[in-house]
């Protein structure tokens, strides 16, 4: 009996192991050696965010992709355009994480930020080179992170484009890559020495 069960046992475990091994991190860390707890700074699509909020280092989940077909991908950013019924529409860069090792406690930064209503895609090429005023009425930073008291708060900073480069690939389809700096002020804490770098693929662009 217990030899017929081995190979009923090689045949369940056998797919697992498969879908694991198509399972693949797509997210590059290089430490910062003068900032600890933070990614340097970097424009080669590494797949990742980090910065002090509230003095602590924090950081986007690990991207990951699946080669089957039933496996979903994990994404650790998304920009999505809202269109609203005011005279400009509203563009969110969302960036999910934690505080290390923390992973099973996660949050997200969001970046809001006020725009014209012929907005597109194409548009979001011309951030390229672009530093910007997030000044709290245009645009502003929120955080949905559990450990910060005043959640709900609208914070005003900074951000730099270094690289903003988008393409379509397809109707309604679009790739690019966006990286940066950024810094903001919620009053009762500061993000400080944000900056990400990432490549984006159709699933995290939402027109």
């Amino acid at each position: 009996m217990k030899k017929n069960r081995i190979p009923q046992l090689i045949f369940l475990i056998l797919p697992i192991l498969v879908l694991q091994a198509c399972v693949k991190d797509v997210s590059e860390y290089y430490a910062d050696g003068e900032n600890p707890g933070l990614a340097i700074f970097s424009n080669n699509s590494n797949n990742v965010l980090s910065c002090f909020i509230a003095d602590k280092p924090w950081r986007t989940t690990t991207r990951t992709t699946a080669g089957l077909i039933f496996a979903r991908a994990h994404y650790e950013v998304y920009i999505q355009k809202q269109i609203t019924n005011t005279l400009s529409d509203t563009l969110h860069i969302s960036w999910n994480g934690y505080y290390p090792p923390n992973k099973d406690m996660p949050g997200n930064l969001t970046l809001h930020l006020a725009i014209p209503k012929n907005f597109t895609y194409l548009s979001l090429s011309a951030l390229n080179g672009q530093r910007l005023n997030v000044d709290a009425t245009a645009g502003y930073f929120s955080t949905s992170i559990s450990q910060l008291n005043n959640i709900s708060n609208r914070g005003s900073g900074k951000i730099y484009f270094n690289t903003a480069l988008f393409d379509s690939i397809a109707p309604n389809t679009y790739n690019g890559k966006l990286s940066g700096l950024f810094e903001a002020n919620f009053n009762s804490f500061k993000i400080t020495k944000g900056r990400f770098d990432h490549f984006f693929g159709p699933d995290q662009i939402r027109f």
